[in-house]
């Protein structure tokens, strides 16, 4: 059976920038281009992690994503880990795979 499985992620990631707009924004585009279909990218925090100024500083942003997962599964448990085990893999490599995921209950 087919299922279209709703997941959240949250983590944080420290990186350099040039500023805390520059932070937010590759977070954002980074998530997006691993994940094209995320409903939503939402950066949460941005904090420099030195009070010392630089041209390019070290910040540590903290990040929520969330869309919806299809996955072909015999039972609901099954396609929550299928839809799981997709975003894990799907982040694997990069500066974000260590996201938390959940599955969001449908109301």
């Amino acid at each position: 059976m087919d299922f279209a499985v709703a997941v959240r992620g949250s983590g944080h990631v420290e990186l350099a920038a040039y500023g805390l707009a520059d932070a937010e924004h590759q977070v954002e585009k980074e998530i997006r281009t691993l994940w094209p279909d995320a409903v939503a990218v939402d950066v949460l925090d941005v904090a420099r992690m030195d009070e010392a100024s630089r041209i390019v500083e070290e910040f540590r942003v903290r990040y929520r994503v969330r869309g919806t997962i299809p996955v072909t599964a015999d039972t609901e448990a099954d396609a929550h880990k299928a839809a799981l085990r997709t975003m894990r893999d799907r982040f694997i490599g990069s500066r974000f795979e260590r996201i938390t995921w959940e599955v969001v209950p449908v109301a």
